[in-house]
């Protein structure tokens, strides 16, 4: 009974210093706060939401084909049960946004949280006894022990919290050095967390004998860190890239993947903005919690008022008399709360120490990477912390700006002073003598290689694109160059060309032939643009490489081999070119092939075309089997439809397609979903008019 008495009055005693008259807070603060809380379950209500509606439905767009494509985000299948967390998470928000306005409306007042709805127990003994809703409330909410927000050790629980939450922040801010080449974002988020461990050393000295102050400053401070990190930053981005994003298309459009600085910051921030990770998620839901535990923290201090002081006239008075000889376990207990009472108030030192070295250090580092020099070559640098080196991770050399014609030295002048194992990036422009210099070797995380508006004189073996020195590379464009003899180079032909480069793109070049054994050492299955060259056959090689996508628009090419079209390709571009029709005998075209023969002479097609058209399905056309406009048949067909010819300009032979020669209404709907006659496509896949406008020569 002793015991139990020393308890309750420590208890007690701990309480009374919490509630004292500097922890109470006038009604006008308390409403203001009750606002804040609303605003801020409804704010995150809405974005949890609105991630877990755009998880839900990431999987139906053509945003997760690119996604896909640079192997951005968590992976496909994972997406509905991301959806599933975020959801659970928007619900929480839910629940406590409904509970406040509820019991709200319930008391006529603003309650801000469930701890003041219930009346404390024990004010008067002939009260009726509460109901089984309200013992177990104050059972399991009102008696939650020492280690609650108004317990004599909340000090220390909220210290090793505080330790975890900091190296996690910490930790998150180093991997955005890493990623955002954003100055604004990484100094923010720095800054943020360098005042947060601060703030706790302050806090902590300012407030050290009101604990109501200085337990809701910090937990106020480690709120907003919790916010930021689970939610603003993300909101951020997604506000950055809104604007952009086009919801017919349900993707960005296809030109702003070819826009250099566009692109790099999507392959780092969507790092971040994408669930990268069953870790990275279960960090976000940390982050997430936290921020909840934390507001409910400071609802709680901000629910406990000064106590009235009155009399209570009990019936029944109990006196508990102190013996003269205290108990040996009478001792122990204060003995151990002596001992708890030295802990807690050499925590309140370590932490001060603690946290200011810890801010402090963070903002040595980050100001160290800071002062590394910005170079003007790099157009997207991030800085990540312990680096002596700059780093640059789009590497672009414009000879015209930088007066070069691009021989090798002028590269050695430019890439000797940053870490070109850093850059993701590599773009050449305007170079009327461009020798590719041994230096590109030394990018090892390359992943795109552009050329634009340049005449390529050596490109040597020793400079060669090669799966050992480029393991990551996947896209090469070569756009308005001048080849040497318009063959490819000995740096594009090594026989350890990357087999990772899927994406081969070149416009507008003086490229004619192809070497015999170009098949042997290009990748497969990839795809390939040859578009705008000077091809005036299709080479065998070519054939034999069967890529996936295939284009060759735009070259003098007449006739077609039918092992182009026999095979793996799923897409083919041939408009704009000489041909007039397609090869008669094709066994074994792609069920999902796709065809462009706009701007050609092409005015009937061969019946192996009615595979094809079989087994597409009519009801849902996204991008329709043929593209022909411009081209005779589309003239017909236009035609048909205003109703001024009842039938195909071409008389009917053996061997013809039965569906696209049928030209009677019943025929109509097959016919329109699986010919597209729009004018609206540009004449290549690569955006050459984007290209010339955004790389073109600015003359300020």
């Amino acid at each position: 009974m002793l015991r139990l008495a020393g308890v309750v009055k420590r208890r007690r005693s701990t309480l009374a210093a919490i509630r004292r008259s500097g922890g109470s807070f006038s009604q006008f603060n308390l409403h203001l706060c009750w606002f804040g809380f609303i605003a801020l379950h409804g704010f995150c209500l809405a974005y949890f939401l609105t991630i877990a509606w755009c998880y839900w439905n990431l999987s139906e767009t053509f945003l997760d084909v690119w996604l896909s494509y640079y192997d951005l985000g968590i992976g496909t299948r994972h997406y509905h049960a991301i959806a599933v967390v975020h959801g659970c998470l928007a619900a929480l928000h839910f629940v406590y946004l409904l509970w406040m306005l509820g019991w709200s409306f319930k008391k006529r007042r603003l309650v801000v949280a469930v701890f003041n709805v219930f009346n404390r127990s024990g004010k008067n003994l002939n009260e009726k006894q509460p109901g089984i809703i309200c013992r177990l409330y104050r059972g399991a909410l009102s008696r939650i022990g020492i280690l609650d927000v108004d317990g004599p050790y909340f000090d220390l629980v909220l210290l090793f919290r505080e330790i975890v939450e900091t190296a996690l922040q910490t930790q998150q801010a180093y991997r955005m050095s890493l990623l955002l080449p954003r100055v604004e974002l990484n100094r923010g988020y720095a800054a943020m967390l360098v005042i947060n461990c601060w703030s706790t050393a302050i806090v902590h000295s300012l407030y050290h004998v009101d604990a109501t102050k200085r337990r809701l400053l910090a937990v106020l401070a480690d709120c907003a860190l919790d916010l930021v990190t689970s939610v603003g930053i993300t909101t951020v981005l997604l506000a950055i890239y809104y604007p952009d994003f086009d919801a017919d298309l349900t993707s960005f459009p296809p030109h702003k993947w070819y826009e250099d600085v566009w692109i790099v910051h999507v392959l780092s921030e969507f790092q971040i903005l994408l669930v990268s990770s069953w870790g990275d998620l279960t960090l976000r839901v940390i982050f997430a919690l936290s921020m909840i535990s934390n507001m409910n923290n400071m609802k709680k201090l901000l629910s406990m008022k000064m106590p009235k002081r009155r009399k209570l006239k009990l019936k029944n008075q109990e006196t508990v008399i102190m013996p003269l000889n205290p108990s040996l376990s009478d001792t122990t207990d204060s003995r151990t709360q002596s001992k708890l009472d030295i802990v807690v108030a050499s925590e309140s030192r370590f932490t001060q120490i603690l946290f200011f070295l810890w801010g402090l250090a963070i903002l040595v580092v980050h100001l160290y990477a800071e002062a590394i020099t910005k170079l003007p070559q790099c157009k997207m640098q991030v800085k990540p912390w312990f680096t002596t080196e700059s780093s640059c991770s789009l590497l672009m050399l414009d000879c015209y700006e930088s007066k070069f014609s691009g021989k090798a030295s002028d590269f050695t002048t430019q890439w000797s002073n940053f870490d070109r194992k850093t850059t993701n990036r590599v773009v050449i422009r305007h170079c009327p003598n461009l020798e590719v210099p041994d230096l590109l070797t030394d990018c090892s995380q390359l992943g795109v290689l552009k050329i634009y508006n340049s005449t390529i004189t050596i490109w040597n073996k020793s400079a060669a694109l090669s799966q050992s020195y480029h393991p990551n590379l996947a896209a090469l464009y070569l756009v308005r160059v001048h080849l040497p003899n318009g063959e490819l180079p000995a740096g594009l032909l090594d026989d350890d060309f990357p087999q990772n480069l899927e994406d081969i793109e070149f416009c507008a070049t003086n490229l004619r032939s192809l070497p015999e054994d170009f098949d042997l050492k290009w990748p497969k299955f990839a795809s390939i643009y040859l578009e705008k060259c000077e091809f005036t056959e299709v080479s065998a090689s070519l054939a034999r490489l069967a890529p996936v996508d295939l284009s060759l628009a735009g070259n003098p090419i007449s006739t077609l081999p039918p092992s182009l079209i026999d095979g793996t390709v799923d897409f083919l571009h041939v408009g704009s070119t000489l041909i007039s029709e397609l090869p008669a005998r094709i066994t074994g075209a792609s069920n999902s092939f796709v065809l462009r023969v706009d701007n050609t002479n092409v005015s009937f097609f061969w019946d192996w075309i009615d595979t094809v058209v079989e087994h597409s399905d009519i009801g849902i056309v996204v991008i329709h089997p043929i593209l022909a406009t411009s081209s005779p048949y589309c003239a017909d067909l236009q035609r048909i439809y205003d109703r001024e010819q009842v039938d195909f300009s071409v008389p009917w032979s053996d061997g013809q397609s039965r569906i696209l020669s049928n030209a009677t209404m019943e025929n109509w709907p097959i016919l329109q979903a699986t010919v597209s006659c729009d004018s609206w496509w540009s004449s290549t896949w690569y955006p050459l008019d984007f290209e010339d406008v955004y790389s073109g020569i600015k003359d300020d």
